[in-house]
């Protein structure tokens, strides 16, 4: 029976699990922990995508990783490879390390990205080895919470499945991290084995695999999008609903209208009709923008 085609698409969340042929330890000591982690800095770096969070179990791993324009099936075909080469050097073995192809979940990043990163976090608790998730070293829970980490740790990027803000984003996460109400990731709808979302994201999921084009989300809304800019240009959301014409709310004006269109297939003139303004001037200020390459 042939193996399923991966579901390959640009700027999307993926829940990646590698496990151990026959079970056995991908890990040793933690030497080859560090150099896990070592080809997962060099990879992120080659290939641009970002590590939302990840945790190096014994016979296992667990990545959150947000894809770039680079496929991620290429990314994971080098990371494996060449740890399992170092790892066979080391330790004077052959064969096989991992068991078969790695799991990757294509995950809805709004709707159980957070579930995601408690899920990850939580795994070295729910196997009895500690009693908090940040006591445990080869997971990024710790930097979570105390901010920072490797230089190759995206806590900031994952942060805002969060929150708008580095302030709110932590205190949701502190007190989501620990609330053991509501569903566990695992018990969340999914579609098959590739598809960690209901049927409407599955559906989008399949209208867009494989054309390589970016997934047109429904569920984006030009109020998401404008907190987004808002927050990365430095003004309020009312400072871009207000009257006034200054270059830099305009300009941020223009980027929201173009990510809504891009991202959620939300028209301009829908755009147009939040912000209170003229049809025809923000469609110029989108094809500015577009003439800048932005």
């Amino acid at each position: 029976m042939a193996r399923p085609l991966r579901l390959v698409l640009p700027n999307s969340l993926y829940h990646v699990i590698a496990r151990g042929n026959e079970r056995k330890a991908v890990f040793r000591d933690d030497d080859d922990r560090r150099r896990y982690l070592g080809r997962l800095a060099h990879y992120r770096e080659r290939d641009g995508f970002l590590v939302l969070a990840y945790c190096l179990m014994g016979n296992h791993i667990h990545l959150a990783i947000e894809t770039g324009e680079v496929g991620l099936p290429k990314t994971m075909a080098g990371l494996q490879s060449s740890y399992t080469q170092a790892f066979n050097r080391k330790h004077r073995r052959v064969g096989h390390l991992f068991q078969g192809r790695y799991k990757a979940m294509l995950v809805d990043k709004d709707a159980y990205g957070q579930a995601l990163i408690r899920y990850i976090h939580r795994n070295p608790v729910e196997a009895g080895i500690v009693r908090r998730d940040s006591d445990y070293e080869w997971s990024s829970a710790k930097a979570w919470l105390r901010g920072g980490g490797p230089e190759w740790l995206d806590v900031k990027a994952g942060m805002r499945l969060f929150g708008p803000t580095p302030r709110r984003a932590m205190a949701v996460y502190q007190t989501f991290r620990s609330d053991a109400r509501g569903a566990s990731y695992d018990t969340l709808p999914s579609v098959g084995q590739q598809v960690r979302g209901g049927d409407e994201f599955a559906d989008v999921v399949r209208r867009h695999a494989g054309n390589g084009q970016p997934p047109r989300w429904k569920h984006v809304s030009i109020e998401s999008v404008a907190r987004d800019v808002a927050e990365e240009a430095g003004v309020k959301i009312s400072d871009l609903k207000s009257p006034g014409r200054g270059r830099q709310e305009s300009r941020a004006r223009a980027l929201v209208a173009a990510r809504a269109q891009e991202l959620g297939g939300i028209s301009i003139s829908r755009t147009a009709r939040y912000f209170e303004r003229d049809d025809s001037s923000l469609l110029r200020a989108v094809e500015r923008l577009k003439g800048e390459g932005k």
